[in-house]
């Protein structure tokens, strides 16, 4: 019990509540401040077709709640069936696609391991072909992620580009962070050259950042994304700046495997605690 409350004192910087009533408070403090927001109601691998329902029905409260605000949902597919049969997380997918479209609201598909990478990229694309409002994570880490890049622009699916946090093989991956930051420029500026569809960053390295700034004629061209609770002070100067930012805020009673993934291995323990430092410090 000690631990699980240390651990959740520990969360409650990066989860915005336990479920969707405390987290609404954090989520109107953010979009008073100018920040868009991506919400994300936390849980994958739904085992059962019940769960997947209750996760739909949560994200249409989500988006009726908002009914006079513009949000974003991020959607894991796993969590509305997508291991358990394509049909049922499409068929969960599509009625939340069509709810969002009405309200005039956007989601997004996060990408989870290379197991689902295509099926997950196709439901983005047959869905944002029906109602024009379904965007994805693509990972810059993975090998095929030309590939996938080359359809999703082709057609016209926004793309939020991540580095990629979930462990993979080589013959998948590349595996040493200057590949991959390599990888994340040159698809960064793959989609400012090839004008996609409102494509956004999402990562919290500086160095990158400041290379997408220099280096790529009109920087303000992407969205920037980030984390709920790190490195808020990138956040303010981001927006200070006139660029849009958008914080990727997850709420829910699934919080501590969230906050575990955050925090199993050592260096990503590090990194956040680092990250408070450096927040702290300017």
């Amino acid at each position: 019990m000690k631990w699980h409350s240390f651990l959740y004192l520990l969360a409650k910087r990066f989860i915005a509540g336990h479920d969707f009533e405390s987290a609404k408070p954090v989520i109107k403090k953010m979009m008073e401040n100018g920040y868009e927001v991506s919400i994300d109601y936390v849980g994958e691998l739904s085992s059962d077709v019940n769960d997947c329902k209750e996760a739909t029905e949560q994200y249409i409260k989500i988006i009726k709640y908002y009914w006079d605000k513009k949000i974003d949902i991020s959607i894991k597919p796993s969590q509305l069936g997508l291991l358990i049969n394509p049909e049922v997380s499409y068929a969960n997918l599509n009625e939340i696609a069509k709810m969002a479209k009405k309200f005039g609201h956007t989601i997004r598909l996060d990408m989870e391991d290379s197991r689902v990478t295509e099926l997950t990229r196709n439901q983005a694309i047959f869905l944002n072909n029906k109602y024009g409002n379904v965007g994805v994570a693509i990972q810059a880490n993975l090998h095929r992620t030309e590939k996938d890049l080359r359809m999703l622009i082709d057609n016209n699916v926004s793309v939020r580009l991540v580095k990629g946090a979930y462990k993979e093989s080589e013959d998948i991956a590349h595996q040493e962070p200057s590949e991959i930051e390599q990888c994340f420029f040159h698809y960064a500026a793959n989609l400012y050259s090839n004008k996609a569809n409102k494509p956004a960053v999402g990562t919290h390295d500086e160095e990158l950042l400041e290379d997408i700034e220099e280096l790529i004629p009109n920087a303000d061209y992407f969205d920037y994304e980030f984390l709920y609770g790190v490195r808020r002070d990138l956040q303010r100067k981001f927006k200070n700046q006139g660029k849009t930012v958008r914080i990727y805020i997850p709420f829910g009673t699934e919080w501590l495997p969230y906050a575990l993934r955050r925090l199993k291995e050592w260096k990503n323990f590090k990194f956040v605690i680092r990250n408070i430092f450096k927040e702290w410090l300017k």
